[in-house]
């Protein structure tokens, strides 16, 4: 008894108790599924595919000014086309989602549309020129859309490649034109800054020209070269000095009237010689006879004629010297002799014609300038005298030119440095801005290239290689796999509600169970005998039980045909499904 198990016979007798709990879960489940399957709603997807090609010129020739990849450009078109004013236009075009818009808000339906919006790239294998290395490229993609109308899904989706191919061409021709317009404007603001640069470095150089850092060596190599005139002017003014000290000394022996020798060799006296000779003799002609003697007569006239001719050349100092001799001698012959002493009286005579000569000379003091020299070498001497001077004179003032240009050269050189300084920023500064603009045109005329590149077509562009087709078959839902997983979860569901209800149920329906519990099997088995009463009872349950079931059906139905749909449609459907 132990070993006794349940076979077969004991499980159809269980299926066969236990039907109810069988098939009640099984129907319920294969009904629903088939609802499920006939009412979920067909959703329809059409698809178009978008080939991305190379631009056809090598782009070692021209650079295209659209650097962005493959991909990050199609996300950034996708975010672009999906903005609110295209979808709602698109909605409102094609009268999409008529029943929703009246009970949901917009910002749902947007939502919803961007949802059944799918945007995916194709990869492939591609050679990369730099490494040599095969690598993952995006080398097309796939714009679907999803509706309930395989129409509608067929424009929509045609529409959403419209736009994603115009926007594509446009960003493009944009970019290309916004880069080609700010390096213009760049190099535009780059050149009215060179200008300046230059205005600034002009005016700089004119107001320090002669402290430029270039114009220092050529100031150091003049003030060199002055510094060495100077030395030679010295050089030359000393010996000029020389010359003229010794000129001054022959100029000094030699009279400019007197000539050397007569006709018969003996030596002539000029009217200068003449007048001191007389002028020594007239003393002595006063003192020995009266002013009215012929003699003194006659040199007087002749002394008067003397100095009316060349003017007095009396000596004053000698005069001077002379009369304070006279005196001293005066003094010593009146302690000898008395006043009438003919050698005192001749002393006094002597002494106030002297006087008398020293107040004539000082009245008369003259000048020979008015006689011109007419000894030769007096006047070879005093050529030669005129002309040092004259040299002198003009290294002195060559000298103060060249002193005062040292000077000049000497604070241009002490300026320099700061000079410097400043020209060099404004050299660094011209310099980089000339680089900066060079850079700069270069890639102007790039730009202007890759535009018209885009504006021909040239470059990478979005070729329509499979435009969107009216779907003839739903993806969705698969109304087959519903079925057939109603039916398994249907069955499931049904054993499983029999092997539960064996297990809650505690009473022994067979002979097998009852020897389990005594532990041997009964001798015979006796089947439970219904009554007529019982058995008419039974009857009438099964009948309206079967009545119930009919009644609920058309019950069923009916709520169905009016709340849900209609039972031709559901039957329309229905074949459409066995179909599939």
């Amino acid at each position: 008894m132990e070993n006794q198990t349940i076979d077969i016979k004991d499980y159809l007798k269980i299926i066969k108790r236990r039907r109810r709990f069988l098939l009640i879960p099984f129907i319920i489940i294969v009904l629903a599924s088939i609802l499920l399957a006939v009412l979920l709603p067909a959703k329809y997807r059409s698809s178009a595919t978008i080939l991305i090609e190379a631009q056809e010129i090598p782009a070692d020739l021209v650079h295209s000014t659209v650097t962005t990849f493959a991909e990050q450009r199609i996300q950034m078109i996708s975010q672009r086309i999906m903005t609110r004013p295209n979808l709602t236009e698109i909605i409102k075009k094609y009268n999409l989602y008529a029943a929703e818009r009246l009970k949901k808000p917009e910002e749902v339906i947007l939502e919803k549309m961007r949802s059944l919006i799918k945007v995916e790239t194709i990869s492939a294998d591609v050679g990369d020129q730099k490494t040599n290395r095969a690598t993952q490229a995006t080398i097309a993609f796939t714009l679907t859309f999803e509706d309930k109308s395989a129409e509608l899904a067929q424009k929509v989706a045609n529409e959403l490649t419209s736009l994603f191919l115009k926007e594509n061409i446009k960003s493009r021709t944009e970019s290309a034109e916004n880069a080609a317009l700010f390096l213009s404007e760049e190099s535009k603001r780059l050149k009215a800054k060179i200008q300046e640069i230059q205005e600034k470095l002009a005016t700089f150089k004119e107001k320090n020209l002669n402290q430029l850092p270039q114009i220092s060596a050529l100031n150091q190599q003049e003030l060199t070269s002055l510094s060495n005139q100077l030395l030679s002017l010295d050089s030359q003014e000393r010996s000029l000095q020389d010359r003229r000290f010794y000129l001054e000394g022959e100029l000094a022996q030699i009279d400019p009237n007197a000539m050397a020798t007569n006709a018969v060799g003996n030596r002539v006296f000029d009217m200068k010689d003449r007048l001191k000779e007389l002028q020594s003799q007239y003393p002595s002609l006063i003192a020995s006879f009266s002013a009215n003697h012929p003699d003194v007569i006659k040199v007087k006239r002749e002394i008067e004629s003397l100095q009316k001719e060349i003017g007095s050349n009396a000596d004053i100092n000698n005069l001077n010297a002379e009369l304070t001799q006279k005196k001293a001698e005066l003094a010593l012959l009146l302690k000898q002799y008395s006043e009438k002493h003919p050698d005192v009286v001749k002393l006094q005579k002597q002494i106030t014609a002297l006087q008398k000569s020293l107040v004539d000379a000082k009245a008369n003091e003259y000048s020979n300038s008015s006689i011109k020299p007419d000894n030769p070498a007096y006047i070879t001497l005093k050529s030669q005298l005129d002309s040092v001077n004259t040299e002198i004179e003009s290294l002195n003032y060559t000298r103060g030119r060249i002193q005062s240009k040292i000077e000049d050269l000497r604070n241009n050189l002490r300026q320099s440095p700061l000079v410097e300084k400043e020209y060099s920023d404004l050299i660094q500064d011209l310099d980089n801005t000339n680089l900066r603009y060079r850079e700069v045109s270069a890639r102007e005329m790039e730009a202007q290239i890759s535009q018209q590149l885009e504006i021909e077509r040239k470059g990478e562009r979005f070729t329509l290689i499979d435009p969107p087709q009216e779907p003839l078959e739903p993806v969705s839902p698969n109304r087959v796999a519903i079925l057939l997983l109603g039916i398994v979860l249907a069955t499931a569901s049904g054993f499983g509600s029999v092997a539960l209800a064996e297990m809650l149920d505690p009473t022994l329906n067979s002979a097998k169970a009852v020897g389990l519990i005594l532990g041997f099997e009964p001798l015979a088995a006796i089947p439970y005998l219904e009554n007529q009463i019982e058995f008419q009872k039974r009857a009438t349950e099964r009948k309206m039980l079967i009545g119930g079931l009919i009644a609920a059906f058309l019950l069923g139905m009916a709520a169905f045909h009016f709340i849900i749909m209609p039972l031709d449609v559901f039957w329309y459907k229905l074949l459409r499904v066995i179909g599939n």
